[in-house]
């Protein structure tokens, strides 16, 4: 009878013990992220030692960028030949697959730029747990058929888990910027691979992601 009892005490000890391990586990896992942030230096942050940011975590960032000192610019290549952009261009809608042509203004951004600006919104969702999706609709003439403006522009929509949305007009360069920082790096690499540092952009990564400054 105390056997029987025995054997049945080490195994409830043995499942509680397991659910206290699992918790501790869980909880280690959910700061991990800040831990590496606040603790670890800039060549421990990397991709992947940042995902899934939380807005908290995403703040940490933003403070640090603000407060750190700037790396040194690293000017990238000077001398290179323009290719010139072509007359016109075709726009299809990933929303309603409907064609748009444009002419020589645009042609440039389309053909040359614009997969990039995905895949960069692409990666910036990746290191966040907040949606961050890049609009183009006013690039189409069958979803924006009322759009006045002479030259259309990219938006970005980031949707937070408390049901806020934040819209901004967003650039090439802005996107090489947030997509840089949210990796964990002090600097952008722009067109010609120069490394320039993020700082004197902190502002607009804090307007852009609808952050105050605390």
């Amino acid at each position: 009878m105390w056997y029987v009892i025995g054997i049945c005490f080490a195994l409830l000890f043995s499942v509680v013990v397991g659910l206290s391990k699992n918790k501790t586990e869980a909880n280690s896992k959910s700061t991990s992220i800040i831990h590496a942030v606040t603790a670890a230096t800039i060549t421990d942050l990397t991709p992947e030692t940042l995902m899934s940011l939380s807005v908290t975590q995403v703040n940490i960032l933003l403070s640090r960028l603000e407060k750190e000192d700037p790396p040194v610019i690293t000017m990238g290549a000077m001398c290179y030949e323009m290719m010139a952009a072509p007359v016109v261009a075709e726009y299809i809608c990933p929303v309603c697959g409907e064609k748009t042509i444009y002419s020589y203004s645009q042609s440039a951004f389309l053909e040359w730029e614009l997969e990039g600006c995905r895949r960069m919104t692409e990666s910036i969702n990746s290191h966040t747990d907040f949606e961050v999706n890049l609009d183009e609709t006013l690039f189409c003439d069958f979803c924006s058929p009322n759009f006045s403006e002479e030259e259309p522009v990219m938006l970005l929509r980031i949707n937070y888990p408390n049901g806020t949305e934040i819209v901004n007009t967003i650039y090439v360069i802005d996107l090489m910027k947030l997509d840089s920082f949210l990796q964990g790096n002090l600097f952008y690499i722009d067109s010609t691979e120069g490394h320039i540092p993020l700082q004197d952009s902190a502002e607009r990564m804090r307007e852009l992601l609808g952050f105050e400054k605390e």
